[in-house]
């Protein structure tokens, strides 16, 4: 039995150091905590077989003390390993503070009984010929057997209390530990009850912990990966099916057993995985090498679309790569496929017509003339007249079904290889080969378009604008430009439905383009001058004048309002130009009154935009003020379209004015659309009408008539009435015997500079 015993114990001693080693190699914390275990475990073997070995008293007596010091640090690391383990931070100072200090103490006491025995000594037994101990009962004695003990009892309770706060998948990690734990204990009760000279539970110690330790460090981390590794897999919304080297299926995941309504056995019987298979067969994809497709999969309500993938699975074998198998990546992008389609159809469609927006429309043209650089094309731009008054009358909702059908018009009327678009508001466009465009047919169904949509209030005209494809180098926005141009030019012609771009509405582009160029610097360095178109009574005496703007260029002479007025409000300096002839107006005005003709007054023009650019009241109060003249002298003319748009706040900013002196006339009278409406909202002084009022009609007399009435309407709401546009002397008949007060037109003289009007009525005066 002794020799036995003695061999069991050498045997464990030659086997802790490669033990020691082995959990010193792998270096992290949990290996530190089982290396501070296996310390003490090996002192506590040598120690058990230098009892077994001991002929002395005193020999034994040392062995045993060390051996139950060592018990002790085994049980204290233990309790260490345990508490990181299971990641207890208060357990942690417990350790420091009280377990390690009473440890050393128990230390210093066993080695204490060596040469002073307090809590045990030992006796020779001769029949068996070895030493045996003779316990003491003291109160040290009992607190060491109790201290250890307690401390590999207080650790499973640790680790069981941690083990039922850890989710059931996981719990396996602690069940080695806890037998262990109890098995380490027994052993130990069982060798101190049983009272024999060999320790058994030495090995039960180094046993047990060495099988806990590969367990929880190789053995569990493997199982657990594999399980957490399908705990993933099962939660995936991704269908996995893993295939070995002979396509037997090891294993589906629930998402593809719900998906296929498949298991393991009948998965290959599915004819979705049949098609895949025959799909990668198919394919020239090499050996080995992954194989992806798009394919269909119609469930019982609705067709999906998956991404299905095959990938191989390959270990390493002496460093050479080997397939034990394949599997399925089976991903539904069904709702990314329609995400996709939605971003396309947000990037190029019209959101109200669906048909293709600006940009696309651009990138499609590009693209047919880069490979196709031969075919003549019609690029054909449309519009509806006047259609922001449609939006005024009617509301955007019914503007926006008039837009709806004609996109579902030019949808229907297309041919399958034209490119079509809306560029933006009424504005569609069509690209179309020369070959497929008949321009009476296409009128014709453009006609019947606008016709369809007419309603019982407003008559719907649309215009075409066409340019035939020149120069497929020029940018697409450019041959839109092009186009446009001649829209223009059948703006306000409501019997012409199409117009063609030439070489004319070319120059005559290049020549806006250089005003555009020009004009700036022409307000600066003085090239913008007033002229002055007089105002008289039915006597032909001169009251005042009209302030109108000409240009003066250093090459062509002086440009008429009609070719530049556009583009100033164009580049947005109209309001620049106002100002300029505000201020020349008030400073010939302060000259005048200087010179004693402070009778004669000045009407000066007051642009739309000028309303939201300037503080208007506070510019003319300080004009007047700044030129030292009469508000009365400087009257400020509008139009109703100006200030349409915020009525309310321009009809108080009129009276303001009206308020400080000045006087204001509503211009171009019977040009809008609610001439009337306005007289009723707005108080001004004096009523200026156009003569074309009457050039514009067929039936004169009515006009007549109708011009009469306002001139009377106009006198009862206490205003004067200035015509403007008399060029004949029976007009001029006509309309002083309606009651007009003043006149302006050729009549009496062209607009002149201002050097001309002095000259002619000042020295005639």
């Amino acid at each position: 039995m002794k020799v036995f015993f003695l061999v069991l114990m050498c045997l464990l001693l030659s086997l802790l150091p490669v033990g020691i080693k082995k959990v010193y190699s792998r270096k992290n914390l949990l290996s530190i905590r089982m290396f501070n275990v296996l310390i003490p475990a090996s002192l506590s073997v040598i120690s058990h077989i230098v009892v077994i070995l001991a002929n002395t008293p005193i020999v034994a007596k040392t062995a045993y003390s060390l051996y139950f010091a060592s018990a002790t640090w085994i049980s204290t690391a233990i309790f260490s390993f345990c508490v990181h383990y299971s990641g207890d931070g208060i357990n942690r100072t417990i350790y420091k503070f009280i377990i390690l200090p009473l440890t050393v103490i128990d230390s210093i006491a066993l080695i204490a009984n060596i040469f002073m025995p307090f809590m045990f000594s030992v006796y020779f037994l001769r029949w068996g010929k070895e030493f045996y101990m003779h316990y003491y009962p003291s109160y040290w004695l009992f607190i060491h057997f109790a201290f250890g003990n307690l401390l590999l009892i207080y650790c499973f309770f640790i680790l069981l209390r941690r083990m039922i706060k850890t989710p059931p998948s996981s719990r396996i990690r602690y069940y080695a530990i806890l037998i262990s734990l109890v098995l380490i204990v027994a052993a130990n009760l069982s060798y101190i009850l049983a009272r024999i000279p060999f320790n058994l539970s030495i090995l039960v110690y180094a046993g047990c912990f060495i099988a806990t330790y590969i367990i929880i460090t190789i053995t569990l981390p493997k199982r657990l990966i594999q399980k957490t590794l399908s705990l993933i897999a099962d939660n995936l919304s991704s269908g996995i099916v893993v295939f070995d080297n002979f396509d037997h299926c090891l294993y589906l995941n629930s998402c593809a057993k719900t998906m296929f309504h498949s298991d393991e056995k009948s998965i290959m019987q599915n004819d979705f995985i049949l098609d895949f298979i025959t799909k990668k067969k198919d394919s020239r994809t090499d050996e080995g090498s992954p194989f992806s497709c798009e394919m269909d999969f119609q469930t019982e309500s609705e067709r999906r679309v998956l991404l299905c993938s095959d990938y191989f699975i390959k270990e390493f074998n002496k460093n050479e790569a080997v397939s034990v198998g394949h599997y399925f990546l089976i991903v539904d992008i069904t709702s990314s496929k329609n995400q996709l389609y939605e971003e396309k159809m947000l990037r190029t469609r019209d959101r109200l017509t669906n048909l293709y927006n600006q940009e696309y429309f651009y990138e499609k043209v590009e693209h047919r003339l880069k490979f196709d650089r031969f075919t003549p094309y019609y690029l054909i731009i449309t519009d509806i007249v006047n259609f922001k008054l449609i939006n005024d009358l009617h509301g955007k909702p019914f503007g926006d079904m008039i837009l709806m059908r004609l996109a579902d018009s030019i949808r229907k009327t297309a041919a399958p290889d034209d490119i079509y678009g809306r560029l933006y508001n009424d504005h569609f466009v069509m690209f179309v080969p020369k070959r497929h465009f008949d321009e009476e047919e296409y009128i014709e169904n453009f006609k019947n378009t606008m016709q369809y949509m007419n309603n019982f209030s407003y008559t719907i005209i649309g215009h075409m604008g066409i340019y035939e494809v020149d120069d497929i180098s020029l940018p697409i926005s450019v041959m839109c430009d092009r186009a446009f141009l001649s829209l223009r030019t059948i703006k306000n012609d409501y019997k012409t439905t199409v117009a063609y771009y030439d070489d004319r509405l070319r120059s005559e582009v290049l020549q806006m383009q250089m005003l555009m160029n020009e004009l700036p610097p022409a307000l600066k360095f003085g090239q913008l001058v007033m002229y002055l178109q007089p105002q008289c009574t039915k006597d032909h005496k001169v009251v005042g004048a009209e302030a109108l703007v000409r240009w003066h260029h250093p090459s062509r002479g002086v440009i008429p309002p009609a070719e530049f007025i556009e583009i100033i409000e164009k580049i947005n300096i109209i309001s620049d130009v106002d100002r300029y002839i505000w201020e020349c107006a008030c400073k010939k005005l302060s000259e005048w009154k200087k010179s004693g003709h402070e009778d004669l007054c000045i009407s000066v023009n007051i642009s739309a935009k000028d309303f939201f650019t300037m503080d208007l009241y506070e510019t003319f109060t300080g004009l007047v003020k700044k030129y030292d003249i009469s508000p009365k002298n400087l009257n400020l003319e509008i139009t109703e379209t100006a200030v349409i748009m915020d009525l309310d706040n321009q009809v108080r900013l009129l009276d303001r004015l009206r308020n400080a002196g000045f006087v204001v006339e509503m211009d171009d009278f019977g040009s809008g659309y609610s001439s009337l409406n306005m007289l009723k909202d707005i108080s001004v002084d004096v009523l200026k009408i156009d003569m074309a009022f009457l050039q514009k009609s067929k039936n004169d007399e009515k006009s007549k008539l109708i011009l009469e009435k306002i001139i009377v309407l106009a006198k009862e709401l206490g205003m004067r009435v200035v015509t403007e546009g008399v060029e004949t002397g029976n007009q001029m008949s006509f309309l002083s015997s309606a009651g007009c007060d003043l006149f302006q037109g050729f009549y009496f003289s062209r607009p002149i500079p201002v050097s001309d009007f002095e000259e002619k009525y000042f020295k005639g005066n």
